[in-house]
């Protein structure tokens, strides 16, 4: 009774379903390993500093999470702010300031400023703070690539997103490094002497949601296949019981 077309279109579905349920599986699993890779590279490029002078001319592709070292002088009049970030729920900006180094120019992330902070300044830019001077600084931190499609405000003082090639543009830089990178401030020599901009977190290094939405994946087809077999056989019975079918 089960192999007339009708059943037959059941028996495919219900298999397509178990099927993309455990292809969704795999799929997390494969994503979870990916992440565990990045996080070991990162780990690697994170865990001892190089000078910046050391990295001039690497690969860009070998930059991203490098933590290097560099010894340089903010220029205040070198500053923009990357809008729609947001620590711990609170809107805000990051600050970019450039550091000039006996290698070139280098964007370096401040940290995050809030958005009451920005307003209490009448949005205006540059903004500096305490430790902003023009004293040599030491400082330390991560390079991370910007990303691209980023918009200039009307009064060339924002950027929509954290595009660095479009910031050294506006500033009229040269950078050291291939212009689409930048430095995430981690520490400095004298130290910070104020709390704004405060310093964007290190990268999270977790797994993420992949395991356990993998095992759900796998959930979700283990009872479909034991429920759609469970069906057939209550259908079967019920049939048998009213002489439809042979015992």
């Amino acid at each position: 009774m089960f192999l007339t077309p009708r059943w037959l279109l059941s028996h495919l579905f219900a298999v397509s379903v178990v099927a993309a349920f455990i292809a969704a599986g795999f799929w997390q699993i494969e994503r979870l390993n990916e992440r565990q890779d990045e996080n070991v590279l990162v780990e690697s490029r994170m865990d001892a500093p190089v000078l910046l002078s050391e990295v001039i001319g690497d690969d860009p592709s070998s930059l991203e999470f490098r933590r290097v070292q560099v010894s340089g002088t903010y220029n205040s009049g070198q500053e923009i702010l990357i809008a729609n970030r947001s620590d711990e729920g609170a809107p805000g900006f990051w600050l970019w300031t450039n550091l000039e180094t006996a290698d070139g120019d280098l964007l370096v992330n401040r940290g995050f400023v809030n958005r009451g902070v920005i307003l209490g300044t009448q949005g205006s830019a540059p903004l500096t703070d305490a430790d902003a001077e023009s004293a040599p600084l030491v400082i330390e931190g991560l390079l991370r690539e910007g990303l691209d499609d980023g918009r200039v405000s009307e009064d060339e003082s924002q950027l929509t997103r954290p595009d660095a090639r479009l910031a050294a543009e506006l500033l009229g830089l040269d950078p050291a490094l291939d212009a689409g990178f930048y430095l995430e401030l981690d520490a400095q020599e004298p130290p910070r002497i104020s709390s704004i901009p405060t310093p964007v977190p290190a990268p999270d290094l977790g797994e993420g949601p992949h395991r356990s939405y993998a095992f759900q994946w796998f959930t979700f087809a283990t009872i479909g296949a034991i429920g759609y077999a469970l069906v057939l056989i209550r259908i079967r019975r019920g049939d048998q019981a009213r002489g439809d079918v042979p015992v």
